[in-house]
C-alpha cells in the first residue's frame, strides 16, 4: 500500500477517534435540565493507597422525565475520588433537598448533578490536540509536496473507504 495513503488513513482515523472522545466528554453540555429530589448524601471511603485514603461524594437522587421516574447517584460524568475534606465540600454544596439534574435527552436514565470540566479532561484535550497537530501539519506538507489537488485527495479517501467496506 502507498505510504501516503496509509499515513493519510492513520491521520483521518486518529482525528475521528479524537473528535469522538472529545464529543463523549463534552456531550453533557447539551443535556436538558429538570428538578430532582435528594434521597441520601454521604461520603464513602473508597480505598487506601500508600497511607493515603481516597473518598467519593455520594448523592442519591431521583428525578422525573416525561412521566418516568429515575434514580441515580452520579454527581459528575466521570468517576471522582478525592480527599475527605473535598468530598465533604461537594456534598455540602447541595444544601437543599431539591437539585438541578442534567439528563441525556436520548437516554433519560443517564444524568449528572454537576456539569463541570475537571482538570483531567483539560489535560486529555490538550494532549489530543498536541498529538494531532504535528500529524495534520505533516499531512498538509506531504499533500502539497506531492502536488495533490482536492479532487485527487477525495478520490484517495473514497478508495480507502471502499476498501474498508469490502
Amino acid at each position: 500500500m502507498n505510504p501516503i495513503v496509509l499515513y493519510t488513513f492513520y491521520v483521518v482515523f486518529a482525528s475521528i477517534l479524537a473528535f469522538f472522545v472529545i464529543y463523549k466528554q463534552f456531550r453533557y453540555l447539551f443535556w436538558k435540565k429538570t428538578q430532582g429530589e435528594v434521597l441520601e448524601k454521604k461520603v464513602e471511603r473508597v480505598n487506601e493507597i500508600i497511607k493515603y485514603e481516597t473518598y467519593k461524594p455520594v448523592i442519591k437522587y431521583k428525578y422525573t422525565v416525561n412521566g418516568n421516574e429515575y434514580m441515580s447517584d452520579k454527581i459528575f460524568l466521570s468517576p471522582f475520588e478525592t480527599d475527605k475534606n473535598t468530598a465533604e465540600k461537594i456534598i455540602n454544596e447541595f444544601k437543599s433537598q431539591n437539585v438541578d439534574v442534567y439528563y441525556n435527552p436520548f437516554n433519560p436514565s443517564e444524568s449528572v448533578l454537576k456539569r463541570s470540566i475537571n482538570a483531567g479532561l483539560v489535560v486529555m484535550l490538550i494532549a489530543l490536540i498536541g498529538i494531532m497537530l504535528p500529524f495534520l501539519y505533516q499531512t498538509f506538507i506531504e499533500i502539497h509536496g506531492y502536488g495533490l489537488d482536492t479532487k485527487t485527495i477525495a478520490e484517495i479517501v473514497k478508495n480507502i473507504l471502499h476498501k474498508l467496506r469490502d
